[in-house]
């Protein structure tokens, strides 16, 4: 997540603040691009999501049908075959994926419920059986009646309503937006340690997903604009309603915002549109720049931005910032002069995510440090290209410090071993970040990006953990696991 900024703004306000003080320097330009990367799956191998939508604006509820072609890469014979449903993590307020003290800023108007209301599950007209498990109700199990051989495929259709809450999380609605992310039935991972069946919780990113084909239809009231993950492959309304065809082919995940508020920008670079859907016209020109720049950067450091489109939506969203595929939310509250400097952090941070989340993914629970470090480090190599090196080092020593006087640990725990948002984040934000730099210093510039670049390159697509990230390295003559070491 954002910076996770976030809850974020409230810890990672204690850094920026302190950035802010300390930052002034002059602007220097960035280096030109260079890199061009292809896909290492296969079209065939990957899972296809074939949904249709239709939104009703008055009673906030999603009408859909899907249909999954499921392909077993579990290398396994299964006969089952889980799903997240993440929206009844916001059907019961003990449930709701928010700390204590944060519910009413989640919930402004008091706690409003959200679900997903399963109808039906088919294969080829059959009924299939299923069971709503989890320690939220939010893992769906269903029966495929036979047996899946490994590199078989199954087609599954599911008939669903989907019921938004009124929050301001990363799925809900406000005054202005509606986020309707992590929506849908989506196929849990299935990698060495078994199905992957982990609840919707309240700290860092509870997300891990394989990379997957989208087709989305969605029908819609048409004062509403639309952000989402994939490009608009086609457009029809009359006076009342709007409906979109989108594709989005090789993401985690799809996700799209609605607002009648929206002043979109557009530009573009080396054939990616970059578009920015704002809530203040004022920062429209601001945030365009800002996201460019960011892919632009990135692209340099680590390799091309392999997608057509990137959109950066201001959201009803209190955490800061959020990153999903081709998409990233901000806090819509973060869109003033006086917080530039923040609203700009952020947004690198989240464009970040675009390598080390969306393209190159893994288990943001069991190791959120694996992209959240990485994605934190990638934001200061953000400033000391756009702005010079000194800025660079300004934002690490900054970051030295936090990490010495709130006695940060281990980075390596998963989300659930930390106390709070804000240990988590001092440790897997800060301290990762710190770590990273000295990563740098020890390998040098030269070994650094090129290994980096090269686990770009060569994971891209794919879900990887962090044994495979060291052996990277150690490939590189860098013993990383000694460098890390004291840290943990």
């Amino acid at each position: 997540m954002i910076i996770k900024f976030t809850r974020k703004i409230r810890q990672r306000v204690l850094i920026i603040t302190s950035l802010i003080i300390l930052l002034g320097g002059g602007i220097y330009l960035f280096k030109p691009n260079t890199i061009k990367e292809t896909s290492n799956i296969e079209e065939g191998n990957r899972n296809k999501y074939t949904i249709d939508v239709i939104f009703d604006d008055e009673s906030k509820r999603l009408m859909c049908n899907q249909n999954l072609m499921y392909v077993n890469k579990t290398g396994k014979d299964i006969d089952k075959i889980y799903f997240h449903i993440y929206p009844n993590a916001f059907s019961k307020r003990e449930y709701a994926p928010f700390e204590d003290n944060e519910i009413s800023e989640a919930y402004p108007n008091g706690f409003n419920e959200g679900y997903v209301d399963i109808k039906n599950v088919l294969n080829n007209s059959n009924t299939l059986k299923y069971n709503i498990k989890g320690d939220k109700n939010d893992i769906l199990e269903v029966s495929l009646g036979k047996t899946l051989k490994p590199n078989e495929k199954v087609s599954i259709d599911f008939k669903y309503n989907v019921k938004i809450p009124n929050c301001l999380g990363r799925f809900g609605y406000g005054d202005s937006t509606v986020n309707i992310t992590n929506w849908f039935p989506i196929a849990c991972v299935y990698d060495d340690r078994g199905w992957n069946l982990k609840s919707y919780e309240s700290l860092g990113d509870p997300f891990y997903s394989d990379t997957s084909d989208f087709y989305v239809k969605i029908l819609m009231p048409r004062k509403y604009d639309i952000g989402c993950t994939g490009k608009v492959i086609s457009e029809k309304h009359d006076n009342e309603k709007i409906f979109y065809e989108i594709e989005a082919n090789k993401v985690r995940d799809f996700a799209f915002i609605l607002s009648d508020k929206f002043d979109i920008q557009t530009d573009s670079y080396k054939g990616v549109l970059i578009s920015t859907y704002n809530l203040n016209k004022d920062l429209s020109k601001y945030t365009t720049e800002v996201a460019k720049d960011s892919i632009k950067i990135f692209s340099n450091l680590f390799g091309e931005y392999p997608y057509d489109t990137y959109s950066v939506v201001a959201s009803d969203f209190y955490i800061g910032g959020m990153e999903y595929p081709n998409l990233v939310m901000i806090d819509s509250t973060l869109y003033k002069d006086s917080k530039k400097f923040i609203l700009e952090y952020i947004i690198a941070h989240e464009t970040a995510h675009q390598w080390w989340y969306s393209v190159i993914g893994n288990d943001e629970i069991s190791e959120p440090w694996l992209d959240e470090a990485l994605t934190e480090y990638s934001t200061v190599l953000y400033f000391e290209n756009k702005y010079g090196k000194g800025v660079g080092e300004k934002l690490i020593k900054t970051m030295e410090v936090q990490s010495r006087n709130y006695l940060c640990h281990n980075i390596f725990k998963a989300t659930t071993q930390y106390k709070d948002s804000t240990e988590y984040s001092l440790n897997v934000y800060t301290k990762g970040a710190v770590i990273f730099n000295e990563v740098r210093n020890k390998v040098g510039d030269e070994v650094f990006f090129n290994t980096l670049k090269e686990y770009y390159s060569k994971y891209m697509y794919e879900n990887v953990n962090g044994a495979k990230f060291v052996e990277m390295w150690k490939e590189k003559g860098v013993d990383l696991d000694k460098i890390i070491s004291e840290y943990k």
